[in-house]
């Protein structure tokens, strides 16, 4: 999926977390329950999801900088701090491909 835009995406979440919102409703499937709680929980997990994005982004532009961009990125990068996350071991590759999409070409 390289036709995903990062930094937009990025900006996205910030534009979400912007507004005046009563309850998020996510795009894609969660763990129930998806919408109901408290929008100070939504929120949270909305601007966790930034920040992940973000150390992912800073993560692989440092090895882009080095040259690492693909292979060496999706087999060695690391962000422990999510680890615990559902999913994170077989998805983390997939997000640090789009970011070497992005900084792995000079950007």
């Amino acid at each position: 999926m390289i036709d995903f835009y990062p930094l937009e995406a990025e900006d996205s979440i910030k534009q979400v977390l912007a507004m005046d919102w009563d309850r998020l409703i996510p795009g894609h499937p969660a763990p129930p329950p998806r919408t109901g709680r408290p929008i100070g929980h939504q929120e949270k997990t909305l601007r966790t999801k930034l920040v992940f994005l973000q150390d992912a982004s800073e993560a692989v532009k440092v090895a882009a900088r080095e040259g690492k961009c693909w292979d060496t990125v999706e087999k060695e990068t690391k962000l422990p701090k999510y680890e615990k996350w559902p999913g994170y071991e077989n998805n983390l590759q997939f997000v640090l491909r789009r970011y070497c999409g992005l900084w792995g070409r000079g950007t």
